[in-house]
């Protein structure tokens, strides 16, 4: 009795056939899971916001502060103690309380693995515990003495955390977004800011758009949002010739009615208004 078997040609037809099913399920099904990614940050994100605001009911309606420590000598994965021998006190910590579960400051779409070098060298290979930035311009408790972050370009010292009058449109103010400090583009300097005990802070619209262009913000009002833009990137995609960091700079965008600054639309705080295009993006 004789067997019919297939022929090579029959062969590297289904062959061929299988390759292009694959390369075109396997995007869908990467934008898929990236998707379901995102959906998670945008619910964690949220939860944050929502305990940032909890934390100022309960502490006289005041914002909680940065509490951060910037010096690399005594981050909290290789000291116990701040450079000042006092605990650490990030506000990532500061607001586990209100959270109680410690998986919803890592964020599903970064890394938890810190691959640091220089000076953070000490610290890869450590887990990073808070992959969230908090809004400088509300927690504001003098962290950072380092220029716009030591006193506004009015003048305005920033050494208080924001009394919850003081925000005039809280559905506008950004309150928390995706930490910049996670490597690749904090290799050299995140390792600060990347923990519960040391979290990230920033005073500008920058976030990681790893999903569409864009990024999830948690507001002061609580609701949080999946926001596109590609120029507020910190890794600056779109514009190669930003070496992979940011192409603008953004502390108020009133067309898009998003902004860091509290006082805002009553003062800027001399903060510049718009979108400010940086030279390697012209």
């Amino acid at each position: 009795m004789s067997r019919k078997a297939f022929t090579l040609i029959e062969l590297l037809v289904v062959i061929a056939i299988i390759a292009i099913l694959a390369a075109i399920l396997f995007p869908v099904f990467s934008q898929a899971r990236l998707s379901a990614r995102n959906t998670q940050d945008l619910s964690n994100i949220k939860q944050l916001g929502l305990a940032a605001a909890m934390y100022a009911q309960d502490y006289d309606e005041t914002w909680v502060p940065t509490g951060s420590e910037w010096d690399a000598r005594c981050t909290p994965q290789i000291s116990p103690l701040r450079c000042d021998g006092t605990p650490h006190r990030g506000w990532g910590l500061l607001l586990m309380p209100y959270v109680k579960n410690a998986e919803m400051f890592r964020s599903p779409m970064l890394e938890r693995v810190g691959n640091f070098i220089n000076e953070c060298a000490p610290a890869s290979g450590t887990q990073m515990t808070n992959t969230y930035s908090m809004n400088y311009l509300l927690s504001r408790d003098g962290t950072y003495p380092f220029g716009d972050y030591a006193r506004t370009p009015s003048g305005f010292e920033l050494t208080t955390p924001a009394r919850l009058a003081e925000i005039v449109q809280p559905a506008n103010t950004v309150a928390i977004l995706l930490s910049n400090s996670v490597p690749p583009r904090g290799a050299s300097w995140g390792c600060n800011y990347v923990t519960l005990e040391g979290s990230d802070f920033i005073n500008k619209i920058r976030y990681r758009a790893l999903y569409k262009d864009g990024s999830n913000i948690a507001f002061a009002d609580g609701h949080a949002m999946f926001f596109v833009s590609s120029e507020l990137d910190s890794a600056g995609k779109g514009y190669p010739r930003c070496n992979n960091g940011p192409s603008h700079t953004c502390y108020i965008w009133p067309e898009r009615g998003i902004w860091m600054v509290p006082n805002y639309p009553n003062d800027t705080l001399g903060y510049r208004v718009g979108l400010i295009r940086h030279s390697c993006a012209q």
